[in-house]
């Protein structure tokens, strides 16, 4: 799998076209509804889905006047996450060693591994170094 972009939401759209509408940037709507820009851009951009993901979408449509929801983004299956955990646990391996070994920030890979963001080069590295069978996504769907 070499999908390593994300699809434009029509959420995505409608809030860049309401922040040139508004003059606003997207630091200042983070700073109004008091979250941080990071999780801002991850929620807008599809990459990271926080189990508040809506109430968050809900604040943002709020300051810049939207009406559109975003779609929950496609995660890492259970399955895979799994797989992951299991190779991790014969190996006697921890995220930070699996982080260093593929080159990736431990942050990004736990939130992967945890099913919290899809991120395609980090899943990709983990599966040829982990040799994971599983598929990330249910098939059909990525």
């Amino acid at each position: 799998m070499s999908n390593t972009t994300v699809p434009i939401s029509e959420w995505c759209k409608e809030i860049r076209v309401a922040l040139a509408r508004k003059e606003m940037n997207l630091q200042s709507v983070a700073d109004e509804i008091g979250y941080s820009y990071t999780t801002i851009t991850a929620l807008i951009s599809g990459r990271i889905v926080k189990d508040n993901y809506l109430d968050i979408a809900k604040k943002i449509n709020e300051v810049l006047e939207v009406d559109v929801l975003p779609e929950k983004p496609q995660l890492p299956s259970d399955e895979w996450c799994g797989a992951v955990r299991a190779k991790l646990y014969v190996k006697k391996m921890n995220i930070s060693e699996l982080s260093k070994s593929i080159g990736f920030n431990r942050d990004k890979v736990s939130l992967v591994l945890n099913g919290h963001a899809l991120d395609w080069p980090v899943i990709e590295k983990i599966n040829e170094q982990l040799k994971v069978e599983v598929p990330a996504v249910p098939v059909g769907t990525d």
